[in-house]
């Protein structure tokens, strides 16, 4: 009888062993199902954040107009590119300037010789030489004349003697006239023409002032070089290109159906590929009077200021025309946006250790700013910063699960 006693009492510790075994497991595993979290949630501790550098904006409308998308091209503005040729054939001596270089408007950028320089020098003093015997022969006529009007005067000469001395003055002082011409010509053609001096002082070389020079005709950089010493050149190349970098033009296209929407003096924000962060203001100066007939697009002239110098001559850029009255659009830092899956997503905040990957739909870029067409509302905290780190947690966890 006692034996049996002993073996139902072991029973019963064991039962009771049991049960709280059971209630354990169930408790964790209550427990397990209340911190269970969606397959799109991260979970970090505030100190987990902070080593992170997790920053957190709240998301808020913002008026921005409507704009109108256009793809084109970095040129140089007409108004602001230099073509340097020659007048006369000649062969290239010195050369002064370098692809690349800055030049302002009349430095000499090279020296040419030409047998065009000896042959106006030498007509320059032929005409010298000619005014000279003309004004010789004027004060001969001026004599004559005075000396047949006193000999009239007193008598002794005709009045047909004095009216011939006239003539003859007067036909001396008009041949002065012509060779005086005649000189200023050929010193025209020598300094304007050929940029030499018509009268080198002792204190210019021989060599130096038979060597015209090339001068810049603008400010800016040069471009295109197409000379070195030696190189024979004729009026019909361009010897240097010269371009100002500090005003450009943006030769956007435009789609026929898009066209209605432009007028000239509209304010366009120009990105390119090389400065995806960097907006340059610019305005609509010109619509194209017709469309291309193979892309059915239209040509649109926006011009830029450029004195960052970032900007380059047949850049690929973006421009984003205000076309229409502004509207509220919610905005975020394009660093916020990530990829998963294929899609565009933003982490949101939803507690104080929680965060929430959202599939957003993206709409224009504004300056590194992005508009959120879909996925998120106004006062939601977004992720601005160390969103690449809970994607990356997010992967993580995801792959761990599987």
């Amino acid at each position: 009888m006692k034996h049996h006693g002993v073996i139902c009492l072991t029973m019963m510790i064991t039962f009771a062993s049991a049960c709280d075994r059971i209630g354990k497991a169930d408790i964790q595993q209550e427990g397990a199902v209340g911190t269970k979290k969606s397959s799109t949630e991260i979970v970090l501790t505030p100190s987990e954040q902070a080593e992170a550098g997790i920053q957190v904006e709240i998301a808020a409308p913002t008026d921005q107009p409507e704009t109108l998308e256009a793809p084109g091209r970095i040129t140089l503005a007409d108004t602001g590119t230099w073509r340097i040729g020659v007048l006369t054939n000649g062969r290239i001596e010195k050369v002064y300037a370098n692809l690349g270089d800055f030049v302002r408007e009349g430095q000499i950028l090279a020296r040419m010789h030409s047998h065009d320089v000896h042959d106006a020098r030498a007509a320059y003093q032929t005409s010298r030489s000619d005014l000279t015997r003309a004004q010789a022969a004027a004060s001969l006529a001026k004599i004559n004349y005075d000396r047949a009007q006193r000999l009239y005067s007193i008598k002794a000469g005709s009045l047909s003697e004095v009216e011939r001395a006239r003539q003859e003055l007067a036909n001396a002082e008009a041949a002065v006239r012509d060779e005086q011409i005649e000189v200023e010509k050929e010193r025209i053609h020598l300094e304007g023409n050929l940029g030499v001096t018509a009268d080198p002082g002792p204190e210019a070389g021989e060599e130096e002032a038979d060597l015209i020079p090339i001068r810049a005709a603008g400010s800016g950089y040069i471009l295109t070089k197409n000379v070195t010493p030696g190189t024979v050149v004729d009026p019909t190349k361009d010897l240097f290109v010269i371009g100002d970098l500090r005003r450009l033009w943006m030769m956007a296209s435009v789609n026929e159906a898009n066209i209605r929407k432009l007028r000239v003096g509209q304010v366009a924000m120009v990105q390119t590929k090389a400065f995806p962060s960097d907006s340059f203001t610019g305005k609509v100066a010109n619509l194209s009077p017709e469309l291309d007939p193979v892309t059915r697009v239209m040509r649109v002239r926006i011009e830029l200021s450029n004195p960052s110098m970032k900007l380059r001559p047949e850049m690929l850029a973006n421009a984003r025309i205000a076309v229409g009255p502004s509207r509220s659009v919610l905005l975020v830092p394009s660093g916020a946006i990530q990829q998963i899956n294929d899609s565009d997503v933003v982490f949101v905040r939803i507690s104080e250790q929680r965060f929430e990957a959202r599939p957003v739909h993206l709409g224009e870029m504004f300056n590194g700013l992005v508009v959120l067409l879909e996925g998120v509302k106004s006062g939601d905290a977004i992720v601005t910063r160390g969103s690449f780190l809970l994607k990356s947690q997010l992967l993580k966890s995801s792959i761990e699960s599987q």
